[in-house]
């Protein structure tokens, strides 16, 4: 064999060691596949796939990867082509794998589905903060922060939490009465032992101009809804049974939302608590709440009636700040309600 021949044959087996093979499995169907989102550090050539708590490290040309930081993983083939990142079918099925939410087991409670309605929208801008700061007129609707916030919430619990539903009664500019909102998220469908949470994101308004902080709401221990129990599902007809159930129901609702309620509230604290006000939790009979059939709070993120608040709830960072804040005390909750 000629050397001409030798080198174009090695050159030959180099380029196609670059090639993905007929079956890999490209980025953007991986992916889907996973349910995953890619960080990619161009500098290193290394990549971070993460859903939820799940996080694996890898890196072209390498067949192992690293889980949670901690565990070796081997996963097979990952290769790069022209700046496309390519998957063999081994890789891709360990992946998913990986990436697979859990399944349930036993027949303990579980959270299935997390309600989130941003507050007003639409024609109803809710409270309005103007003031006049440094020569310069801020003006700001609560409409527009709580709806901020509320999808930075629901993404970061979609993330934590792939296998749940997490809603948004709105997700955009459009108005709701207070009879919609309450009745999608009583209209969710839940089996024996699964449960729903039910948040209101609201803004705060004050004639005191120095009032300022954040504070959490439930429906007081008196208050008592009706028809939480059906009598079909039940199985029961005697209507003082019935009732009976209902108060117990009622209690358990109770007890869950002063819980959540407190977690959120101790959460925010965290976040936020060095520049604003722990008004902590609070009872009161608020629509939204009273009429959700499930654990409800209602959480007021601040006074847009306070120039310095204001100013605040006009800067993204703080606003997601109040949205971990939030997100941390679901999360809390959650794993003491599942537990």
């Amino acid at each position: 064999m000629t050397v001409k021949r030798i080198l174009i044959l090695l050159i030959t087996i180099q380029f196609a060691s670059f090639l993905p093979a007929a079956d890999a499995v490209p980025l953007p169907q991986l992916l889907d596949r996973t349910g995953a989102r890619l960080a990619w550090d161009s500098y290193r050539d290394h990549g971070t796939l993460s859903r939820g708590t799940t996080i694996v490290s890898f890196a072209p040309g390498r067949r192992s990867a690293v889980l949670n930081s901690t565990e070796n993983l081997f996963i097979g083939e990952v290769s790069m082509e022209d700046g496309a990142l390519y998957f063999s079918e081994e890789a891709a099925s360990r992946l998913e794998a990986v990436f697979a939410p859990p399944e349930r087991t036993g027949d303990g409670r579980y959270v299935t589905a997390i309600y989130i309605d941003p507050g007003h929208g639409g024609k109803d801008p809710g409270t309005i903060g103007r003031h006049r700061i440094n020569g310069q007129v801020i003006e700001l609707h609560e409409k527009d922060i709580v709806l901020d916030v509320s999808r930075r919430l629901r993404e970061m619990l979609a993330q934590r939490y792939p296998e749940k539903e997490v809603m948004l009664s709105r997700d955009e500019d459009i108005y709701l009465t207070l009879e919609e909102r309450t009745a999608l998220a009583n209209e969710v469908e839940v089996a024996k032992n699964e449960a729903i949470i039910y948040l209101s994101i609201h803004a705060n308004a004050s004639l005191n101009s120095n009032a300022t902080g954040f504070e959490v709401w439930y429906l007081p221990p008196e208050y008592r809804r009706r028809n939480l129990i059906d009598a079909r599902t039940a199985g029961v007809d005697d209507p003082d049974v019935l009732n009976i159930l209902n108060t117990i129901r009622e209690e358990e609702f109770t007890i869950e939302s002063v819980l959540l309620a407190q977690n959120i509230v101790d959460s925010l604290d965290t976040q936020v608590g060095a520049v604003s006000t722990n008004r902590g939790i609070k009872e009161e009979s608020w629509y939204v709440v009273r009429n959700a059939k499930m654990p409800s709070v209602l959480v007021e993120l601040g006074f847009v009636t306070n120039p310095g608040e204001i100013m605040r709830l006009r800067d993204s960072d703080y606003l997601n700040k109040l949205a971990l804040g939030i997100y941390n005390g679901i999360s809390t909750f959650i794993t003491s309600f599942e537990e």
